[in-house]
Order: C-alpha cells, then sequence, then structure tokens
C-alpha cells in the first residue's frame, strides 16, 4: 500500500467515524427527547448525581458538545445553576471517553451485522422510536467502520519508516505532544475522533504509552480550545462554561504532569494491552481530575464572580437557537422564549421612539425605527424556521401548547411592529406638513402611549417569567386603551363637528388612533397567548 493510500485510509476511516459519532448521537437524542431534561433537572441536588448524570448522557449521545449545549439552554433559562452545572460538565468529560473505550476493545468486526441489523429494523420499523433506534445502530455501525479503517491505515503506516521517525519525535516531547493533538482535536471538531487514532498508533506499536498519554492530555486540552473557540465565535457558549473548561484541563495536566511516574506506572497496571492501555488512560484522567476538581468548584466560583463576566460572548444575533437542542424540545422551546423576549425589548425601544419623535420632535430617530423594524423582521424568519424544526420532533402536549403559544406570540410581535413603523412613518409626514395637534389631543395621545409602555413592559416580564398574573394584567391594561381610544375619537369627531380641527389634521389622528389601539390588541393576543402555556402545566 503506497502514502496516498494509507493517508486516503486514514482520513475516510476518521470521516466515517464522525459521520457514525453523529447519526448515532442524533438519532439517541431523538429517542431520549424531553427525558434529557427531567434528567438533567436533577443534576442541581448534589455534584455526586450531576457527576454520574453528565458521564451517562454523554456516552449515550457520544458527544460532550452537545451535552454542554444542553446545559447552557438549562442555566439561560434558568431551569440550572452554574454550581450545578460544573459536575455534569465534568461528567461529560468522562463520558466522552466511551469511543476511545469501543475502540481499544476491537470492534470493527461487528461492523456489518450492526449495520445489517440497523437497516432492518430502521426499513420496517412503523414507530418512530423504533425507526431512530435502527437509526442509531447504523451509526454505531458506521462508528465501528471507520476504527476499522483506521486500524488498517496505522497498521500500514508503521512500515513506513519515515512517517514511523517523524511520529516518535513528536511523541518524545510532552509539549509538542500535547500540542499537536489539541491542535487536531479543534481542526476535526471532535476529540473522540483524535483519541481512536491514538489507540491505533499504539496498537501498531508506531508510539509508546508514554507517548499515547501526552498526547491524551493534549486531546483533553483540545476539547476546551474548542469550546474557546465556540465562545468566540458566537455558537451558544457562555465565557464562564468555556474558563471553567480550560481550567479543569489545565489543572489536570499541570496535576498528571506533576506526578506522571505514578500516572503512567497506575496505567500500566489496568492491562497488558496498549490499546486498553490508552483508552484507560483518557478515562482514568478525566475521572482523577474530576474527583480533585469538584473539592474546589465553591472557591472557582468566587474567582470568577471577580475576573470573569457573567454576560456572554457573542457576536451573532440568536446564536442560542441551536439546532443540537431540537432533540430536547424543552430546551429548544426555552431557546425560542428568549429569543420572542429579546424581539420583545427591540419593540420597546421602537415605541419610545416613536413616542420621542411625537413629542420631542426627534425625527433622526425614525431611521433607528426601521432599522429595528428590518431586524425584527430578520429575527421572524430565524425563528419560525426554529419552530418549525421544533414541531417536527416527538412533543409532550406541554411542550406542543408551548409551541404552539410561541408561534402565535411571534406573529404578534412581528404584526405590533409593523403598526409602530406605521406610526413612526405617520410622525415623520407629520412633522413634514408641520401640522400640530390640539393641547387636548396631545394629552390623549399622552395617555395612549403611556398605557402602551406599561404594556409592553408587561408583556416581556409575563414572557421571561411565564408569569400566569402579569399576563392577566396585560388584558386589563388593553380594556383601558380601548377605553381611552374610544373617547379620543368620540372627542375627535367632536372637534371635526365644531370646526376646531382641519381635515388634515384629522386625517392624521384618526391613523395613529386607529394603529395604537391595533398595538394594544396585539399584546392582547400576546396575553392570551401566555395563558394558554398553563393549560397543561
Amino acid at each position: 500500500m503506497n502514502n496516498l493510500e494509507i493517508l486516503f485510509q486514514i482520513i475516510g476511516g476518521i470521516a466515517i467515524l464522525l459521520y457514525g459519532i453523529h447519526l448515532s448521537g442524533v438519532s439517541l437524542q431523538k429517542m431520549l427527547g424531553f427525558r434529557l431534561e427531567e434528567i438533567l433537572k436533577k443534576t442541581n441536588e448534589n455534584p455526586v448525581k450531576g457527576l454520574a448524570i453528565g458521564t451517562g448522557i454523554t456516552s449515550l449521545i457520544q458527544s460532550s458538545g452537545t451535552t454542554m449545549i444542553m446545559l447552557i439552554g438549562f442555566i439561560s433559562a434558568g431551569l440550572l445553576t452554574l454550581k450545578g452545572a460544573i459536575p455534569v460538565m465534568l461528567g461529560a468529560n468522562i463520558g466522552s471517553t466511551i469511543t476511545i473505550q469501543l475502540a481499544s476493545f476491537k470492534l470493527g468486526l461487528y461492523a456489518l451485522p450492526i449495520l445489517t441489523t440497523g437497516v432492518f429494523i430502521h426499513i420496517f420499523s412503523v414507530r418512530k422510536i423504533y425507526k431512530n433506534f435502527g437509526e442509531a445502530l447504523i451509526g454505531f455501525s458506521f462508528l465501528f467502520l471507520g476504527m476499522n479503517f483506521i486500524f488498517t491505515g496505522t497498521q500500514s503506516l508503521s512500515l513506513n519508516e519515515s512517517a514511523v521517525a517523524l511520529i516518535s519525535v513528536i511523541g518524545s516531547s510532552a509539549s509538542l505532544s500535547i500540542f499537536i493533538a489539541a491542535t487536531l482535536a479543534v481542526a476535526l471538531r471532535s476529540s473522540s475522533a483524535v483519541s481512536v487514532f491514538i489507540v491505533a498508533l499504539g496498537v501498531s506499536q508506531i508510539i509508546d504509552l508514554k507517548a499515547a498519554i501526552f498526547l491524551i492530555f493534549g486531546v483533553n486540552l483540545g476539547s476546551s480550545l474548542k469550546i474557546i473557540y465556540l465562545t468566540l465565535t458566537g455558537r451558544g457558549f457562555f465565557g464562564r462554561i468555556a474558563f471553567l473548561s480550560l481550567l479543569f484541563n489545565l489543572f489536570g495536566i499541570f496535576v498528571l504532569l506533576l506526578f506522571f511516574q505514578h500516572f503512567h506506572y497506575l496505567i500500566s497496571a489496568t492491562s497488558g494491552d496498549i490499546g486498553r492501555q490508552i483508552a484507560n488512560a483518557h478515562t482514568l484522567y478525566n475521572i482523577i481530575a474530576a474527583l480533585i476538581f469538584i473539592p474546589f468548584i465553591p472557591f472557582i466560583l468566587k474567582l470568577m464572580d471577580k475576573y470573569v463576566p457573567i454576560k456572554e460572548f457573542k457576536n451573532k444575533e440568536l446564536f442560542y437557537l441551536n439546532r443540537k437542542l431540537l432533540y430536547t424540545p424543552s430546551v429548544a422551546l426555552n431557546q425560542v422564549n428568549r429569543a420572542v423576549v429579546e424581539m420583545g425589548k427591540i419593540s420597546y425601544e421602537m415605541l419610545e421612539d416613536s413616542k420621542a419623535i411625537l413629542f420631542e420632535g426627534k425625527t433622526e430617530l425614525f431611521k433607528k425605527v426601521e432599522e429595528n423594524e428590518d431586524k425584527i423582521d430578520e429575527m421572524t424568519g430565524k425563528i419560525s424556521e426554529y419552530t418549525t424544526q421544533i414541531s417536527q420532533q416527538n412533543l409532550t402536549k406541554k411542550d406542543a401548547m408551548r409551541l404552539y403559544s410561541s408561534m402565535h406570540i411571534l406573529t404578534d410581535t412581528e404584526h405590533l411592529c409593523d403598526h409602530i413603523l406605521t406610526v413612526a412613518e405617520l410622525l415623520i409626514d407629520l412633522r413634514n406638513d408641520k401640522i400640530e395637534f390640539s393641547e387636548k389631543a396631545v394629552r390623549e395621545l399622552t395617555a395612549i402611549f403611556g398605557k402602551l409602555k406599561i404594556m409592553q413592559n408587561l408583556v416581556i416580564k409575563s414572557l421571561d417569567e411565564d408569569n400566569l398574573h402579569l399576563a392577566y394584567e396585560i388584558i386589563k391594561h388593553e380594556n383601558k386603551v380601548d377605553e381611552i381610544v374610544k373617547k379620543a375619537h368620540n372627542n375627535h369627531i367632536e372637534r371635526i363637528d365644531k370646526g376646531m380641527c382641519p381635515l388634515e389634521n384629522a386625517k392624521y389622528f384618526s391613523e395613529l388612533l386607529n394603529n395604537l389601539e391595533r398595538i394594544g390588541d396585539h399584546y392582547d393576543n400576546i396575553a392570551y397567548a401566555v395563558v394558554d402555556r398553563f393549560r397543561y402545566k
């Protein structure tokens, strides 16, 4: 086998393995669905349980990144504290070593039987849960098939003296090994794939156990650097989680390098097979580091309060609407609600800017109102697409009602922003035509804007807190808005009849009242949509 064939076999094997991890993980997430939320909610109880839950979930879905994203969703929704999330994060690191453990047992022989079984179950099953199980088996078969190619490729690579010499040079240096493995883990966005490759190198006798341990340290560091990369590119990770992950792995590497001889001896004693030893090194690294790290959590949280900002690192709108959350619909719906609250805050700005155009003559704010309305339209499109994807999942009655509610709130928010823009346009035309309303008309508009401001604040708060009481308050205020608008209309007609209001002024005033009333109606609709959420609470 020539060098190019060896390269293609290893790279192709890694690609198949990565797809297998993805397919099996996604399928198992679909099967577990809302159960993942119920499991993760228990992590606030104690660190040991959190560690076990993080390990178990990540072992199943084979992605510590997905577990981390779910944790972020829970933290941002207020369902989980950062203190409760840390042990789960540490457990996720342990659970992510399941792939390397499977690789060390050389299960590639079973790839085709598992593939056959998976295909039959997926094709002939009617129920979704069985189809997903079949798909998960297909994913596992690809995982094992990828391992086969990687092991075969590295076995051929062991005959290439130049390649072996180069890898030996890398393996002889702890810092170079850590750097190379960390870089590969970040580049492939998978510590599991790099870990399997390291096992294959060991089994092919290209590297010894010492070099393999250094490379495993690098793989773990790379998983933290991947999280930092996701944080800086606005992919949905909190700065604090990135800081914790990096601190954990730097801490673990430092401690185990300090006691390297003892760690090396411990790993050597776990098995006589180097593949098993490398897999055990990866697992024991994360277990030992986690057990040492957990007692320091209170101190680390205090350290973060002082040096790490609470705000999220983000440079991308709606970055938290992550596709990986779709298979846990309740978490995805929390993120949709977060997006709708964000839209509510933008609509509040639009309302306040329109008010400033009317009462303070700040016509320059019209451009900002237009920009915000464009932003609302763009957000509506993205959120609508995300809610459509959620609707295709297996939903509980409670989640289905929340989705229905969120879709209505989204539509009403977009429509009320359209009316706010229309109000701003009328006010600009009014200024351009140099039309001024009577003192009484201005007082009536002031009262309406005041009520709408109260309603908008209540909308944001009721959505943010999922508060039924505040939703009913909005409904009460909408009735008052209708009363004020009706009275203003009657007064307006009276002024026209008495010849106190020019027809040009009357046109503008009537249009303003109609649009302001429609804004109040949409707030009312949002309130009823919030009430609907409590039908299955």
